[in-house]
C-alpha cells in the first residue's frame, strides 16, 4: 500500500520570493568561496612559478661573504652538494624601462632570473632568447605596458660601478610566449623581464653569481632531496626542498589572505541575516494565512507533530529549491567574470571556475540552515494554536507581550549603544583591538534590539508620519495608514527588509567619507606640499622647467637652510612668502599662522629634534649675533617654516633654495589624466635633464592620491557587496506587500464593491509602500549615521585625528532610494489588488 501523499499547507506561488530570497543569497556565499578558490589557485600557480625546475632552494646569507683582491666584497658561493643536475643563481631586482622611442613612459619592472633551459625550457613567442649584454627578454605584458616588440630599444634606469646612477639601452631579442611566462592569471603581477648572467652587470651593476645568495638546485633522478638538505645544511647555509619552500610561500600569502577573507565573511553574514529575515517573515505571513487549513488538519486528527512535520517539509523543500538556483547561478556568475575579465585584456587567458566540494556544499547547507533557522518561529506560533481556537480569527500578540517587547527591545538597545560608545571610547584612548571588538558586539546588540523593538515602534510610527501622509494623500493614503496600523506585525517585516538595507548603505557612506576626509586632512595637516624638490644647484629657470611637466599646477622657488637647534642633526627649514605658501599647499590657513621670531612646526617633527611648543630657542644669527625664534607646533606638521624675514636673519642673503610644487587636481585639464607616479616619474627626468645637480624629491602628494585610491577602491569593493544586501531586502518589501494583498483579498474585493476605482486601489497600495519606506529610511538613516560614525572612530580614533563627516548628498541618495524601492515594490502587488473584480476576489478570499 503507497504511502498517502503529505497536505501542501501553502501554494508554491507564495515561496516564490523566499526562494529568489535564498537564492540570491547563497549565490553570494557561491561567489565568495569560488573568489577564495582563485586566490588559493593564484598562490600556487604563483609559488610553483618561483620555484620552477628546482628540488632545493639554498640560502647562503648565514655565511661568510668573499672579500675580493681589489677591496671589494662578494656574495658567499653556492655549496657543493651530491647529485646535483644543475644549479643556478636566483635574483629579483627593480629597475625602470622605458621604451626608447619619444614619449615612452617609464615602468617599473622586476628583474627574474629564470632556470636553466635543460631543466625547465621556457618558451619564448616572439623573437629569440637573449643571450647579449644590452639584449634583454620581456615578459608580454610588460612588452604590452612600454609598447614595444621584437628589435625595439628600451632604456633602463641602472648604476654603474662606483654607484652613479646611469640610463643604459637594451634590445628587445624576444617575448616570451604567454603560457611560459609564468604569468599569474588572477592576480595583477609586476611586469617583469628576464636578468641573466650576461646582462646582469649592466642592470644591476655587478656579476650575478657574485651578489645573490639565494640558489636552486636540480637533482638527478633518484636523488633523495630531504637527505641532502639535511647534510648539506650548515650554520651559514640553510637548504630546504622546493616542496618545504612551496608550501612554506602558500602558507604566508593565504596568513595574507585571512584579513580579507573576514570582511568579506562579514558581508556573507549580512546577506544571510538579510534572508533570515525576509525568510522568516514571509513564513510568517504565509502560515497565518493558511491557519483555518492547519486548524482543519488539528481537527481531522493530525498531531502537533505531524504538522509540525508537514511544515518542516515545505520549508526543507523551499530552503533547497532556493540554495540549487543560488548554487547554479554563483558559478555562472563567476564564469562570466572571469570571461569578462579576460575579454577586456584583465587576465592572460580564459580562467575557468574552480568547482570544489567547499563550492557546491557551502551555499547548499548555508541556504537549508538559513531556511529552517528562519521557520523555526513561524512554526512555533502556526502549531500552537488548539484547533478550535484556530477556526476563528485571533490576534497574534497580546498587549502584555507587547509591553515585554517594547522594555526588552529598549534596554537591549540601550545596552547595545552603551557598549559601541565604550568600545569606541576604548579605542580612542589607544588600546584599538579590545575596543573595536567591544564597539562591533555593541553594534550587533542594538541593531538586533531596533528589529526585535520595530513591531512595537511600527504603530508609534505610523501614527506620527500617518497625519502628514494623510493630509497629502486623501482617503487611499487614509486606507493605507489604517492597514498599517491594523497589522503592525507585517509592517514591522516590510520595514525591516527596508532598515537592513539603508542603515547598511547609509553606515558604510558616512563611514567612508569620514575615513577619506579623515585620512585626508591628516595627510594635508602634516604634509600640505605635492612635492619638495632641492638640489646641490639649480638652474635659471628652475621654475619654468618643473610647471612645463604635465599634471603640475604651480611651482615656487623658496629659500632653505640647515639650522643647527641643538640637536643630533641639523634641522631643514623653509622661508617662503605667505602669497608663496597660500599658492601651493592645500592648506589655507599655514600663512596665518606664520609670524617673525616663530618657528611653525609639528609635533613628531618637533620631539624628533627634542624640541616643545613654546620653547624659546636661541639661534645664532647670520651677522654674528643671536635671534630667539619661539617653537610653535601646528598639529603633526611635517615641515619646519620660517617667514622671509626671521630666515633671512638666520641664513643670510644668498641661501640655498628648494621648489615648492603643486600637482593639478585629478580631472583638470593641466593633469592630462596622468596619474601621480607618472607625473612623479616625468618631472624626476625633466630634473635629470634640465640641469638640476644632484636633484632629490619629496612626493607627498603622490602618497595622498594612493591613499584616496585605495579608499576608492576598497569603497567599491564593499558597496558591491552591499547591493547584495539590498537587492535582498528590496525582494523582501515587495514579498510581503504582496502577502498583504492575499491576506487582505476580501478587504480589498469589498473596497471594490463599494465603489474604490481601480487608480485608488493601486494609490492606497503605494502610500502604503511609501510610508513603510519613510519609517525604515529614517530609521536606517539614525542608526548608518550612529554605526558609520562610531565605527570608524573605533577603526582609525587612535592612529590619527578623525573629522566627522556627513556626505549629505549621498545619504539624501539613500533616503531617495529607499522610497523608491518603497513605492517599486508596490507596483506588482498594487496591479494584483487593482485587476481582480469584485466578485472574483470575494471567491477568492477563501482560497
Amino acid at each position: 500500500m503507497s504511502r498517502p501523499a503529505r497536505p501542501r499547507i501553502t501554494p508554491v506561488r507564495r515561496h516564490v520570493a523566499a526562494i529568489v530570497t535564498i537564492a540570491l543569497s547563497t549565490a553570494f556565499v557561491a561567489v565568495l568561496v569560488l573568489a577564495g578558490n582563485l586566490m588559493t589557485a593564484s598562490l600556487d600557480q604563483s609559488a610553483e612559478s618561483t620555484y620552477r625546475g628546482a628540488d632545493l632552494v639554498i640560502d647562503t646569507g648565514g655565511a661568510e661573504p668573499v672579500e675580493n683582491a681589489d677591496g671589494t666584497v662578494s656574495a658567499p658561493p653556492a655549496p657543493a652538494l651530491r647529485d646535483v643536475a644543475a644549479m643556478w643563481p636566483v635574483a629579483s631586482y627593480y629597475t625602470e624601462l622605458r621604451s626608447a622611442a619619444p614619449g615612452g613612459s617609464p615602468r617599473f619592472v622586476e628583474l627574474r632570473t629564470l632556470p636553466p633551459q635543460e631543466v625547465a625550457p621556457t618558451a619564448v613567442g616572439e623573437g629569440r632568447e637573449a643571450v647579449g649584454d644590452h639584449e634583454i627578454t620581456l615578459a608580454p605584458e610588460t612588452a604590452e605596458a612600454l609598447g614595444v616588440g621584437v628589435g625595439d630599444a628600451v632604456l633602463a634606469q641602472t648604476y654603474d660601478a662606483q654607484g652613479e646612477e646611469q640610463q643604459v639601452s637594451l634590445e628587445v631579442t624576444g617575448i616570451l610566449a604567454p603560457s611560459a611566462s609564468g604569468s599569474d592569471l588572477f592576480a595583477f603581477d609586476t611586469p617583469w623581464a628576464v636578468l641573466t648572467a650576461a646582462n646582469a652587470p649592466v642592470l644591476t651593476g655587478g656579476d650575478l653569481p657574485a651578489s645573490t645568495y639565494t640558489w636552486h638546485a636540480a637533482l638527478t633522478p633518484g636523488a633523495d632531496a630531504e637527505a641532502i638538505a639535511r647534510s648539506g645544511s650548515t650554520a651559514g647555509v640553510e637548504i630546504v626542498t622546493a616542496e618545504q619552500a612551496i608550501a612554506e610561500a602558500k602558507s604566508q600569502g593565504l596568513s595574507g589572505m585571512v584579513a580579507m577573507g573576514s570582511i568579506f565573511g562579514v558581508f556573507v553574514v549580512i546577506a544571510l541575516l538579510t534572508a533570515a529575515v525576509v525568510v522568516g517573515n514571509t513564513f510568517t505571513v504565509t502560515l497565518a494565512q493558511r491557519t483555518r487549513d492547519l486548524a482543519l488538519l488539528r481537527t481531522l486528527g493530525a498531531t502537533r507533530r505531524q504538522v509540525t512535520a508537514t511544515v518542516r517539509g515545505e520549508s526543507l523543500r523551499v530552503g533547497l529549491v532556493g540554495s540549487v538556483a543560488g548554487l547554479l547561478l554563483g558559478h555562472v556568475l563567476a564564469q562570466l567574470a572571469l570571461l569578462a575579465a579576460f575579454l577586456l585584456g584583465a587576465t592572460p587567458g580564459l580562467g575557468i571556475v574552480p568547482v570544489s566540494v567547499l563550492s557546491v556544499a557551502l551555499p547548499l547547507i548555508a541556504g537549508v540552515l538559513v531556511t529552517v533557522f528562519a521557520g523555526v518561529s513561524p512554526l512555533r506560533r502556526a502549531t500552537r494554536v488548539a484547533p478550535l481556537e484556530a477556526l476563528r480569527p485571533v490576534e497574534a500578540s497580546s498587549r502584555g507581550a507587547g509591553r515585554l517587547r517594547a522594555v526588552g527591545s529598549a534596554a537591549a538597545f540601550v545596552a547595545g549603544v552603551g557598549m559601541l560608545l565604550a568600545g569606541t571610547g576604548i579605542s580612542l584612548a589607544g588600546t584599538t583591538g579590545p575596543g573595536l571588538l567591544l564597539a562591533i558586539a555593541g553594534g550587533v546588540v542594538s541593531f538586533v534590539a531596533a528589529l526585535v523593538g520595530l513591531v512595537v515602534l511600527t504603530p508609534i510610527a505610523t501614527s506620527l508620519i500617518g497625519r502628514v501622509v494623510r493630509r497629502l494623500g486623501g482617503v487611499p493614503a487614509t486606507v493605507a495608514a489604517a492597514n498599517t496600523l491594523r497589522h503592525p506585525r507585517r509592517s514591522a517585516a516590510t520595514i525591516s527588509a527596508l532598515l537592513i538595507g539603508t542603515t547598511l548603505m547609509t553606515m558604510m557612506a558616512v563611514g567612508a567619507h569620514t575615513a577619506e576626509v579623515s585620512l585626508t586632512s591628516d595627510l594635508d595637516n602634516r604634509k600640505p606640499i605635492d612635492m619638495v624638490v632641492r638640489a646641490e644647484a639649480m638652474p635659471q629657470d628652475a621654475v619654468a622647467q618643473v610647471e612645463a611637466v604635465q599634471g603640475i599646477e604651480k611651482a615656487v622657488e623658496v629659500p632653505t637652510a640647515e639650522l643647527d637647534v641643538d640637536a643630533r642633526d641639523t634641522m631643514t627649514v623653509y622661508g617662503p612668502t605667505p602669497e608663496e605658501i597660500d599658492d601651493v599647499a592645500v592648506r589655507g590657513d599655514i600663512s596665518a599662522k606664520m609670524a617673525d621670531g616663530v618657528l611653525l612646526t609639528g609635533g613628531d617633527r618637533a620631539e624628533q629634534f627634542g624640541l616643545h611648543d613654546g620653547q624659546v630657542l636661541t639661534l645664532p644669527a647670520a651677522d654674528g649675533g643671536t635671534v630667539p625664534v619661539t617653537v610653535e607646533l601646528d598639529g603633526n606638521l611635517a615641515m619646519s617654516l620660517l617667514t622671509p624675514a626671521t630666515f633671512a636673519q638666520l641664513a643670510g642673503g644668498d641661501p640655498a633654495t628648494a621648489l615648492f610644487v603643486d600637482m593639478a587636481a585629478p580631472g583638470a585639464s593641466a593633469r592630462g589624466g596622468l596619474d601621480s607616479t607618472t607625473i612623479l616619474l616625468n618631472l624626476r627626468d625633466a630634473l635629470e635633464e634640465g640641469g638640476f645637480t644632484d636633484p632629490s624629491m619629496s612626493a607627498e602628494g603622490v602618497e595622498r592620491e594612493m591613499y584616496g585610491q585605495i579608499l576608492g577602491v576598497l569603497l567599491a569593493i564593499t558597496l558591491g557587496l552591499l547591493a547584495v544586501a539590498v537587492l535582498v531586502a528590496l525582494v523582501g518589501v515587495a514579498n510581503t506587500l504582496s502577502l498583504g494583498v492575499v491576506e487582505r483579498t476580501g478587504e480589498n474585493a469589498l473596497l471594490r464593491a463599494l465603489g474604490t476605482t481601480r487608480a485608488q486601489m493601486r494609490s492606497m497600495l503605494a502610500w502604503e509602500g511609501l510610508l513603510l519606506a519613510v519609517i525604515g529610511a529614517v530609521l536606517g538613516v539614525a542608526l548608518g549615521m550612529l554605526y558609520g560614525t562610531t565605527g570608524i572612530m573605533a577603526i582609525f580614533g587612535s592612529t590619527f585625528p578623525t573629522v566627522v563627516t556627513v556626505p549629505w548628498v549621498q545619504v539624501l541618495t539613500v533616503i531617495v532610494l529607499t522610497l523608491a524601492a518603497g513605492l517599486i515594490a508596490s507596483v506588482l502587488p498594487a496591479r494584483r489588488a487593482a485587476s481582480t473584480a469584485p466578485a472574483q476576489a470575494l471567491a477568492a478570499a477563501e482560497s
